[in-house]
């Protein structure tokens, strides 16, 4: 419990408007900080899947491509084998 001040004592202090306003101010700054750093973190987590996602998608680009030029060097090597059949036939 909270005794009274005895007598002749100073009163307790109160805060002025200017303090007050000088405290608002810090709480809110304190609030406009952590709100930016937990927004700023969303959107590097955002970017980062929107990364993921074009690495992903270049990957299998990267696979379908190199299945296409596997597929082209396999009728080239047939083409150049059909070639020197041909060619030793006729030198025959």
């Amino acid at each position: 419990m909270a005794s009274a001040p005895p007598p002749g004592a100073p009163a307790p202090a109160r805060l002025s408007l200017k303090d007050l306003l000088t405290l608002a101010c810090t709480v809110v700054a304190a609030a406009a900080v952590v709100f930016g750093v937990i927004r700023g973190d969303g959107q590097r987590e955002q970017r980062l899947l929107q990364v993921e996602t074009d690495v992903r998608q270049l990957q299998q680009r990267d696979d379908r491509r190199q299945d296409l030029l596997n597929a082209i060097d396999v009728r080239t090597a047939r083409i150049e084998a059909t070639l020197q059949m041909m060619t030793k036939g006729a030198a025959r």
